[in-house]
């Protein structure tokens, strides 16, 4: 982040929780100037449905907080922007039967809209309370996104596709300190929070709320119905009333209890095809992956591409460091190798994001999504297991001493 002295005007994101409080707070104590800013992601009276644990729904109460902190405040309708860079792809996402990573392409809408309005306050600073760094590389001179302190908490994951225009702009106050201290913090400022609304669901997409947010904002011909299929015996299961109703890794499907249908709790969905309205299901551990086709990526600014190299790959929020070689492309494409085959099936559309480090100090070195991953055979480049009629194939070519299979 910039050199920053006391006394300049700081715009930062209020939530009414406990940690963009604490930061407000610890910005003022600094001698910044502090404005408040709320963000409206839906138009009133619109349900916010999955994203209630991260949209603003009480304008009033984080004025409030503002009031007592002695700050001004400003509410900000980004809707529009929200709609535009969030749901619209998210929507397209379900209905392709891919994933998509809200909460990090949210993170890009905040800072764009916290900056457009610093403007109107003659000064370019932003901040936001989520643990981790900005540091500048004396070398270069670029601003570089690292992992926080307490690495248990650390949020450099959703921060990752911010550009050089953000960071360069950015203050994150909590960059030094653990959650727990900040909650000791939290204590001495006598307001009342506007407590985080904790999912039952491992990932927001998982939401079953999503679906109903799917069918406001989509046509019902593109919401495709159809069957589910056994992947590897091409068997009809039953049928479907919907795809945006399901996300492939979802599993333990259960149907009417009444009806005779019983599908297996440990098979998951492995595969959906939207324009067919098709979902097919298997046994996870028959899904391996030694590679990962990448696309979008966004590599960190002065970033050498000119060979490939060796890193960490995190998966998901609060995955884990996964070591890999991460080999450079054209068309903003770039391939993730693994040592040694993975069990599991990634989604398209799933958000990966690259560290120079396992552990402490490490940086964000680029980000992308998955186009699709999976290992070669002797033939072949596979993103999915062999089917039973395949793999019938395979044995009568073996029998016969021939193999038509082509590689690629």
């Amino acid at each position: 982040m910039k050199e920053k002295t006391s006394s300049k005007t700081v715009l930062i994101a209020m939530t009414g929780g406990v940690e963009s409080t604490v930061a407000a707070y610890l910005l003022k104590k600094q001698g910044y100037r502090c404005i408040g800013v709320g963000l409206q992601l839906f138009a009133d009276g619109e349900e916010s449905g999955p994203f209630a644990d991260v949209a603003v729904l009480d304008l009033n109460k984080i004025k409030g907080i503002c009031n007592y902190l002695d700050i001004p405040f400003y509410a900000v309708n980004a809707a529009d922007i929200f709609t535009d860079k969030v749901l619209d792809p998210l929507v397209g996402r379900v209905l392709s039967g891919q994933t998509f990573e809200p909460l990090v392409f949210l993170n890009s809408v905040l800072l764009d809209v916290l900056l457009e309005k610093a403007k109107k306050f003659q000064t370019t600073l932003v901040a936001t309370a989520h643990y981790a760094k900005v540091l500048k590389n004396q070398k270069t001179g670029a601003f570089e996104l690292m992992v926080a302190n307490d690495l248990e908490f650390d949020q450099s994951y959703s921060l990752a596709r911010l550009e050089q225009k953000h960071l360069e702009n950015l203050i994150l106050p909590l960059s030094e300190i653990r959650k727990k201290e900040v909650e000791k913090i939290g204590e001495l400022i006598k307001v009342d929070f506007i407590p985080r609304i904790k999912s039952n669901y491992k990932h927001i997409m998982h939401d079953p709320r999503m679906a109903r947010l799917v069918e406001a904002r989509s046509s019902k011909d593109l919401r495709r119905t159809g069957n589910i299929y056994d992947y590897v015996s091409d068997a009809s299961i039953c049928e479907h009333q919907g795809i945006h109703h399901y996300y492939v890794g979802q599993s333990g499907l259960v149907f009417d209890k009444k009806s005779e249908i019983q599908i297996d709790p440990l098979k998951q969905i492995v595969s959906i095809v939207p324009f067919k309205g098709n979902i097919f299901i298997d046994y996870p551990k028959r899904l391996k992956h030694q590679q990962i086709l990448v696309s979008g990526f966004l590599p960190a600014t002065n970033l050498d591409m000119s060979l490939p190299m060796s890193c960490y790959v995190k998966m998901s929020p609060k995955g884990e460091k996964i070591p890999c070689r991460l080999f450079f492309k054209n068309n903003a494409q770039a391939l993730v190798e693994f040592d040694n085959p993975r069990e599991g099936l990634l989604v398209p559309g799933q958000f990966l994001v690259f560290y120079n480090r396992e552990h402490d100090k490490g940086k964000v070195v680029g980000s992308g999504l998955v186009e699709n991953s999976g290992m070669f055979d002797e033939f072949n480049y596979n993103t999915l297991p062999e089917k039973k009629e395949e793999t019938d194939e395979d044995q009568e070519e073996t029998n016969q001493g021939h193999i038509v299979k082509l590689g690629f």
